[in-house]
């Protein structure tokens, strides 16, 4: 139960100061960094001609400067360091320069700092050549002006949906399409893929099972593995709680008429799939992440259920028949715009991009910008099965999480083991096709997919981002996971069929709807245990990353980097986050452990003070979250509202200083006495409700 007897809390406003870290003179680009104030100025200062320009400030932008700027003009959002995208004139723009003296320079918003890293480029070679680009506005009324202005440059417009429109185009038109007002971004087309690890036909390595269900020990579904026992015991079920899917379909695609496990478990279903009219799943993925979510286990005796197995589901189908594969929507917010209207509150997706690895672009973007907008429902993205052993050294490289799962606000999840011997690929890796490649190392190349819990999937994709940032956050099982099959006729077994009802599949799309399932009881029990009627998706994310089990130092042990120890450093890391998943740590946080949700949040230098005492010496484990701005897919940095974490006790101050994640935690040993646990808003240039960053702070005190 939650404590709040040696809980006070208290608020600051400290005085403010200027900080070199935040000093306002370099303009931080993917492209580059330049000093503005230095930049040959490029428009004239009597233009009255309305254009896009960075207006950077000497120092924090504070919510009087924001106030002030946007009485004059339209702002679309922050860059690096303290600088603000605008609309206007800039005859305009120079008058509000002479008359706020803390503006350091007004410079045009030019088309080399929108173009994606990951374009090639433009030679008399491949100029010609043909691109499929995805443009993103600053605003969805720009649509039509720079739609006008694409037609004249020869290009073939596919899609125009809100902010977001996909073009084939030469590519000598590049810089031109990046220099017309309105545009924000450009970069290659993604091409979106299931998150599931593809069998490897070659060898076909698969072991069915007995099919009836008597070799059925329990952990074959990775609920066993992750303790969703604990909860169960207490009646956390997910009963109460709705998740959405954005998959490809569901099994038959019809409430009425699915198969017996999904059966009054399905509060509505919608098709996204470009010509499709039914959210059916020809393809089989979608139902095995069902599965793993809120199956009720009806056809299995109850011996193969999801994790939070009374829950109901919104399934959003995205499987296309004419295009055999997904037909993600360009406009991300369709998906999540349903799903929140019918009451979900939870949203998994086990799909992605394979390319531009760490990337923080227009879809992670788009992602970030309508939690921000949306802070209560938690969306949860796989980070890819793009792990590999480049350098053959025994350990997974870095570097290799897939957009949109690169998203500052989203639970990214990667694949630990599930511990199972009885079904799906039993053989060690080196007997993969792709093997000899990929994991030739030792201890990898000999190890098995299912063998032990405390090791990660050697296909997960690891962090960090390309901009440092922590992911993925979580980890949990997503190697030979038996879940629900799909009914429609052709439909993929995927690593195998267990029976008419189950197959056996593996990937980071198993396990991000098994943490889909965490969530929901996650949020289940904050309401009904701790009386926290509406959490917010950062408290749900801080929840499970605080109740997660640090995995250090994996599979192999403490060999060392040399001999391939596969975790090197204790969480946060690149490699498990914040651990794995584990629903028993939820129960025992019941009894010492504080939850703080704080709608209200933080402006630039205000301070929220918690705090305890500690009669005899113990632990703290303290885990900082909040929703942030979305940042720009230009910048190279995507971080945009900073807070601090700090700890003030008889020993000094631990101040978590990170100006790149928007988490932070402190885990550490403390003697006895009086502490001090404070968030502070180091740097809130795009607060809400005053210049406020609304967090989620979860600590445990033992």
């Amino acid at each position: 139960m939650q404590k709040w007897t040696r809980l006070f809390v208290t608020s600051a406003l400290a005085v403010s100061t200027a900080s070199p870290a935040y000093a306002g003179s370099l303009l931080r680009f993917n492209s580059g960094t330049v000093n503005p104030g230095t930049e040959v100025q490029t428009a004239l200062f009597s233009d009255a001609v309305a254009g896009d320009y960075i207006v950077q400030f000497s120092n924090k932008i504070t919510a009087k400067d924001r106030a002030a700027l946007q009485a004059r003009f339209e702002i679309f959002g922050y860059l690096p360091d303290d600088a603000l995208v605008v609309r206007g004139a800039m005859v305009d723009l120079n008058v509000f320069r002479q008359s706020h003296p803390g503006v350091y320079a007004v410079v045009p918003y030019k088309a080399q700092y929108k173009i994606s890293n990951d374009i090639a480029p433009v030679s008399v070679f491949n100029k010609d050549q043909v691109q499929s680009l995805l443009i993103k506005l600053f605003k969805a009324s720009d649509a039509k002006a720079v739609v006008s202005s694409l037609k004249k440059m020869k290009a073939e417009v596919e899609v125009v949906n809100g902010k977001s429109i996909v073009v084939l185009v030469p590519r000598s038109q590049i810089y031109n399409i990046a220099n017309l007002t309105g545009v924000e971004h450009v970069q290659s087309t993604p091409v979106i893929t299931t998150m599931d690890f593809p069998l490897d036909q070659q060898l076909d390595p698969t072991t069915k099972g007995a099919g009836d269900y008597s070799d059925i020990t329990g952990d074959e579904s990775g609920t066993q593995v992750m303790k969703f026992d604990s909860v169960w015991a207490l009646g956390l079920t997910g009963r109460g709680q709705t998740v959405a899917m954005a998959d490809t379909g569901l099994d038959s695609g019809n409430i009425n008429q699915i198969a017996s496990d999904f059966s009054g478990a399905v509060k509505s279903g919608y098709a996204f799939g470009l010509w499709s009219k039914t959210w059916e799943d020809p393809m089989g993925h979608g139902t095995h992440v069902a599965g793993s979510i809120m199956s009720r286990g009806t056809a299995s005796g109850g011996r193969l259920k999801g994790g939070a197995y009374d829950s109901m589901m919104v399934a959003e189908g995205m499987w296309s028949t004419m295009l055999n594969g997904l037909s993600v929507p360009s406009k991300l917010a369709d998906l999540f715009d349903k799903a929140n209207n019918d009451g979900a509150r939870v949203h998994s997706n086990s799909w992605g991009a394979v390319k531009n690895f760490g990337a923080y672009d227009s879809m992670a973007v788009q992602v970030d910008e309508w939690m921000s907008n949306n802070p209560d429902m938690l969306v949860i993205f796989a980070a890819g099965n793009s792990g590999v052993d480049a350098n053959k050294d025994g350990r997974i490289d870095g570097g290799s999480i897939g957009t949109p799962g690169t998203a500052k606000n989203v639970l990214t999840v990667g694949a630990s083991k599930n511990r199972t011997k009885t079904g799906g690929i039993q053989v060690p890796v080196s007997k993969l096709r792709a093997a000899a490649e990929a994991w030739s190392a030792e201890p990898i190349f000999s190890s098995m997919l299912s063998d032990r819990e405390d090791g990660i999937a050697m296909f997960s994709s690891r962090g960090p981002t390309l901009d440092g940032r922590v992911k993925p956050e979580i980890v949990a099982p997503g190697t030979n996971i038996l879940s629900n099959r799909s009914h429609i006729k052709n439909a993929s077994p995927l690593w195998g069929a267990y029976n008419d009802d189950y197959a056996w599949s593996g990937g980071t799309s198993m396990a991000t709807p098994l943490t889909a399932g965490a969530v929901a009881i996650a949020r289940q029990m904050l309401i009904e245990k701790w009386g926290v009627t509406n959490p917010s998706a950062a408290a749900l994310k801080a929840m499970i990353m605080h109740s997660a089990d640090d995995m250090y130092p994996g599979q192999f042990g403490e060999v060392g980097a040399a001999k391939g120890q596969e975790i090197l450093t204790r969480r946060p890391n690149s490699d498990e986050g914040y651990g794995r998943v584990n629903m028993d740590n939820l129960v025992k946080m019941m009894k010492n452990t504080f939850v703080v949700d704080d709608r209200d949040g933080v402006t630039t230098n205000q301070t929220e003070d918690y705090t305890f005492k500690l009669s005899a010496p113990g632990k703290l484990y303290a885990n900082l979250v909040w929703t942030d701005a979305a940042g720009s897919a230009n910048a190279s940095k995507a971080l945009v509202n900073d807070l601090d974490l700090v700890l003030t006790g008889p020993n000094g101050t631990i101040s978590m200083n990170d100006h790149t994640n928007n988490a932070e935690m402190i885990e550490t040993t403390l003697p006895a006495g009086d502490y001090k646990l404070t968030v502070k808003g180091a740097n809130v240039p795009q607060g809400k409700n005053g210049g406020r960053q609304p967090y989620a702070l979860v600590f445990s005190v033992q």
